[in-house]
């Protein structure tokens, strides 16, 4: 009798875990109505790791900030809160792990490395580059839903290969990566330690979060240096650049900032409409799998900033739609060797299709031949002309590197 009362709470939550696993996809699956592509941002938006390192990056504290705020503070009271309750990765990992008849637990003498992961990240957000933020369980977990979107493609697939591993790594140890390598378990850690200490001091006369002895000093100072390597990471980081930079979402922060406040949840993808965002390959080790805008067959279209709606950490500023119009991606750069017109063939595409007017058909220097030259006062590298671009296999007009003022001012 006394055994099946001890299952009843285990049983409950057992309940709620999985309960709470159907909302989530719910909320972020990937073929729901395109009114309701907002409803993906609730799952990382909930994460204290990402609302945290988000903020510090961005020096900002915006509304979807608050989302995390319930959790921060069911934290401070209820140890691993999210762990317990509201983290889907947990909840499949316990089942991958039933794989196994005679699990090896040789995690129980690895230090908290989790502990350190976040201790870095907050260190290097400070300085606009939180290094581990991508390692958000939330975050991967959403990445992976937004894989499956359509039109499937083989990039799209790569981005959400972080469940995967996780779920391999829970087969070989389990509960490694919950116990001992989790940033956001150990984010919460960090709340709910801190409000006993801040007990006991309170109850010892005096108001104190250090405790007595020499186990909090050793703690301080790995975290110290723990927080060094964040910082030092995040500088190395910041001073790492692809060449050439890839076109971001209109409102992306500088690249030096971008790949690291990025979390690749795959929500930007997945709410653009003409599928022009897609996760960069070949962008380096710093912005692998961030999102880059690809033009081969749409643009970013002016009634639109889905995008900017569905970010969860900062990395795509919230803008209003005139602001967005005006947010530069880049510049347009005509290739007159195989430009059709500039041969002297019938072809104004690019001229008709740009919704800025930003190009126009002006003379060569032979003054018998035309070409399309591109206003950049005016141009904001949409990509609208690239993609009506009839040359193939490498199109005519391309859209470079943002250069200058990241606002048009026309």
């Amino acid at each position: 009798m006394a055994t099946e009362t001890q299952t009843r709470p285990h049983r409950r939550r057992t309940l709620i875990r999985w309960a709470v696993l159907v909302v989530i996809v719910i909320l972020a699956w990937p073929w729901r109505p395109e009114a309701w592509s907002w409803t993906s941002l609730v799952l990382p938006s909930l994460s204290p790791l990402v609302a945290i390192g988000g903020a510090l990056a961005t020096r900002s504290v915006g509304v979807i900030v608050a989302l995390a705020l319930p959790v921060i503070g069911l934290a401070w009271f209820f140890p691993r809160v999210v762990c317990a309750y509201g983290c889907p990765v947990g909840l499949i990992q316990e089942v991958v792990a039933r794989l196994r008849r005679f699990p090896r637990h040789f995690w129980r003498h690895l230090p908290p490395i989790g502990a350190w992961l976040a201790v870095a990240t907050f260190a290097g957000a400070g300085l606009g580059y939180p290094l581990f933020l991508f390692l958000d369980p939330l975050a991967i977990f959403n990445g992976w839903l937004n894989a499956w979107r359509l039109p499937l493609t083989w990039a799209s697939l790569a981005a959400g290969l972080g469940l995967p591993a996780l779920l391999l790594l829970e087969v070989f140890s389990p509960q490694l990566w919950c116990r001992r390598l989790c940033p956001l378990g150990a984010t919460q850690d960090f709340f709910t330690q801190a409000r006993r200490r801040l007990g006991r001091g309170i109850q010892g006369g005096e108001l104190s979060i250090k405790s007595p002895g020499a186990a909090p000093v050793s703690r301080a100072r790995r975290a110290f240096l723990a927080a060094c390597a964040g910082a030092a990471g995040a500088i190395a980081a910041k001073s790492v650049k692809a060449q050439p930079t890839p076109p971001r979402p209109p409102g992306s922060l500088d690249e030096e900032n971008f790949t690291g406040v990025c979390v690749r949840c795959g929500n930007c993808a997945q709410a653009c409409p003409t599928h022009i965002i897609q996760p960069d390959l070949a962008g380096g080790l710093t912005g692998l799998l961030a999102p880059r805008l690809s033009f081969a067959e749409g643009y970013c279209r002016e009634d639109c900033h889905r995008c900017e709606q569905v970010c969860p950490s900062g990395a795509i500023t919230r803008l209003a739609l005139p602001a967005k119009r005006r947010a530069v991606i880049g510049s347009a750069q005509v290739d007159p060797e195989t430009c059709l017109m500039a041969l002297g063939r019938e072809c104004n595409a690019c001229v008709q299709n740009c919704p800025y007017e930003a190009i126009a058909i002006a003379s060569a220097g032979d003054a018998f031949s035309s070409r399309p030259h591109v206003d950049l006062a005016r141009c904001n590298g949409c990509g609208a002309c690239e993609a009506a671009c009839p040359v193939r296999p490498v199109r005519s007009i391309r859209i470079g590197p943002a250069r200058g003022a990241r606002f048009l001012t026309v």
